[in-house]
């Protein structure tokens, strides 16, 4: 671990307070010369350490992303890693899980996507600063068993709880993956699989969260809004929020005994929708979920039991 990383670790551990340079120096067996030499390497990468003479070193939380950081407010241990741009998070993640042989879980942000997929490879539009991209990798092993119309169900209840715990508002559900409050849509859940051909079993998960946190001065769909109007919270916060909500929720998301919560928020029960699969439209009224997470629509004919599609 290089000074710099050192000096973030324990500027995060004590942010906010006072602390010298002469312990910050024994602590890490360096010289004085080498602790500024470090702390002005991380001032210059964005980080707010104020100084002052008699006192030493603060370190002041800011909107700066950082790995250090949330996984310091994470009440356990996981890997994060953060990116000023990614082309896609998810990519990313899917690529670890290959190329890494990864053996644990692994969190990737990005400040902004080049390149955000959504569902059914939709564009998901990704400006920087304003909102929260993460990817999380899931290594299974063979004996795991894979339910990704729930997966994708209990991430969005897992993200809804963040939401309300950080903001206080309420977020509703279309199925399969939206997120949306006062009718405008704030966020995106992507679930994808990587499969092993000679097993015919899932080798990886990786579960994609998208959030509009802020409106964006970029050009964006009118259907697209915005959590809140102005940012009160450090994303580090909102980021440890939701990876700590998620992997509680992951725990046992095969039980679905979040899915009362979803089905009182999702969206169009009752009322006329069409949905889109495999190249064909079906128009019909909008029932509920399944206990597996499929969706119930009543057409002219018959009660039709859909497990993916494009709701409209």
């Amino acid at each position: 671990m290089k000074t710099a990383e050192k000096l973030l670790n324990i500027f995060v551990t004590h942010a906010e307070e006072w602390v010298s340079g002469e312990s910050i120096a024994n602590d890490l067996d360096i010289s004085r010369a080498a602790v500024w030499k470090g702390i002005n390497k991380l001032t210059l990468s964005g980080f707010t350490i104020e100084s002052q003479r008699g006192l030493g070193y603060r370190y002041i939380p800011s909107e700066k992303m950082t790995g250090t950081e949330i996984q310091h407010l994470l009440p356990f241990p996981v890997a994060v890693r953060v990116f000023d741009s990614l082309d896609s998070t998810n990519r990313y993640a899917k690529l670890a899980l290959i190329a890494e042989d990864l053996t644990a879980p692994l969190v990737v942000i990005s400040n902004i996507q080049t390149h955000g997929v959504g569902h059914l490879g939709q564009s998901f539009f990704s400006p920087s600063q304003t909102g929260l991209y993460l990817s999380i990798a899931l290594p299974l092993t063979i004996k795991d068993t894979v339910q990704p119309n729930l997966l994708a169900l209990s991430t969005a209840v897992s993200v809804a709880k963040s939401v309300q715990t950080l903001f206080g508002e309420t977020l509703q559900f279309q199925w399969i993956n939206n997120l949306y409050l006062n009718q405008k849509k704030v966020g995106g859940i992507l679930t994808e699989a990587i499969s092993t051909f000679e097993t015919q079993t899932y080798s990886g998960l990786v579960v994609g969260i998208g959030l509009n946190l802020t409106p964006s001065h970029a050009e964006h769909p009118q259907h697209m809004g915005a959590i809140t109007q102005t940012l009160s919270l450090s994303r580090n916060k909102i980021a440890a929020q939701i990876i700590a909500d998620f992997f509680d929720m992951y725990r046992h998301y095969a039980t679905g005994q979040y899915l009362p919560d979803y089905r009182r928020k999702l969206i169009g029960v009752g009322q006329p929708i069409t949905i889109n699969t495999n190249n064909a439209a079906l128009t019909g009224t909008l029932v509920s979920v399944t206990d597996q997470g499929y969706l119930q629509l009543q057409t002219d004919d018959t009660c039709v039991t859909l497990t993916h599609g494009d709701m409209r």
